[in-house]
């Protein structure tokens, strides 16, 4: 078994247990985007807006009736397509896999209907620097299954973190946009905003977490090894105004690793707060960037399997991240 699931309850009972994460239905695996791995779509097509500008930028997917020309991962990126170039250039990945990468053919087209009926919606929260890239195939993954899900750039890209003291600001300025997004999201599309998802990767999940502390229409919270479930930065992060230590809060599942020390696992604030419940769920041969598109991506580019000291091991458990923060999500946002 890949993973082994730890689960915790917000009364400190423990238990250990397995969980087959594998869900997929074979007689639709060709629709799957190469860039997707092993995820497996489900029974809607994928429509993408890009809404708002300049700071106010907010991405969203949602189920739709029928698909036309799909998007590549240069047509997401538009203007930051340079930047994303110069990141990779700068982690030694070639111009040859950059080029392929940047054409990758993706899941998703633009702004075909959107399917009638209402549906939940997610949020998505980018981590340090992070962008539409970064999510993108979980965020299609996730709408070809019924939901809306809506992501927007992370803050650090316009202010940079260089202290430990900027955190819970940045975090209040994340979690806030977090805000915006939903409005935003339900003025443009069909949603049911009565039932609410979180996904935060990184630094991510702390805006997440002041969104659940704030809004009672949050039912679920995934944190793709996120920061709260670490030590880093915990005293300006609880000094956020947004910030609830009270607040009744929905059902979390933490993914986490043991391989990079800068995201060395301790769980203190995570278990004095007040979820319904939580999961944390080691993972293996997974770096810090592997919950993120890369993840999946490593399975088509050798040299991004080096220079993220990918395994064998790293797509394959990287898509059952995404599967399991599915079935997580299905649970509490579609329950009758």
């Amino acid at each position: 078994m890949l993973l082994a699931l730890l689960a915790v309850t917000s009364t400190a009972h423990f238990a250990v247990f397995s969980t087959d994460l594998s869900h997929a239905d074979p007689s639709r695996a060709d629709s799957s985007p190469a860039l997707w791995a092993d995820l497996v779509p489900g029974a809607y097509q994928v429509g993408y807006q890009r809404l708002g500008r300049g700071s106010g930028v907010v991405h969203v997917w949602y189920p739709a009736r029928a698909a036309s020309n799909h998007l590549t991962v240069r047509d997401y990126m538009r203007a930051d397509t340079t930047r994303l170039i110069t990141f990779l250039a700068g982690a030694k990945i070639s111009a040859a896999t950059v080029t392929s990468l940047l054409a990758s053919v993706l899941f998703a087209t633009v702004a075909p209907s959107q399917a009638g009926e209402s549906f939940p919606l997610v949020l998505v929260a980018q981590g340090n620097g992070q962008d539409v890239f970064d999510r993108v195939v979980l965020c299609e993954y996730l709408a070809s299954y019924g939901f809306v899900v809506a992501t927007t750039p992370s803050p650090v890209l316009r202010m940079p973190l260089t202290r430990d003291d900027q955190v819970g600001p940045m975090a209040a300025v994340q979690g806030t946009e977090l805000s915006i997004a939903i409005a935003t999201v339900t003025k443009a599309l069909k949603v049911d905003a009565s039932r609410i998802g979180l996904v935060g990767h990184s630094f991510g999940a702390r805006a997440a977490l002041l969104q659940a502390m704030n809004n009672s229409k949050v039912k679920a919270m995934v944190s793709l090894d996120g920061g709260i479930g670490t030590a880093t930065a915990v005293a300006s992060f609880t000094k956020a105004p947004s910030f609830n230590a009270s607040a009744a809060l929905p059902p979390l599942l933490h993914f986490y690793e043991t391989l990079d020390g800068f995201m060395a696992p301790d769980f203190r604030l995570i278990k004095r707060l007040h979820f319904q419940s939580v999961t944390l769920t080691p993972v293996e041969g997974m770096h810090h960037t592997h919950f993120t598109t890369y993840g999946s991506a490593v399975t088509l580019f050798a040299d991004l399997t080096a220079v993220t000291r990918a395994t064998a091991a790293t797509g394959g458990n990287a898509v059952k991240v995404d599967e399991q923060a599915h079935d997580f999500l299905l649970r509490y946002l579609k329950a009758k």
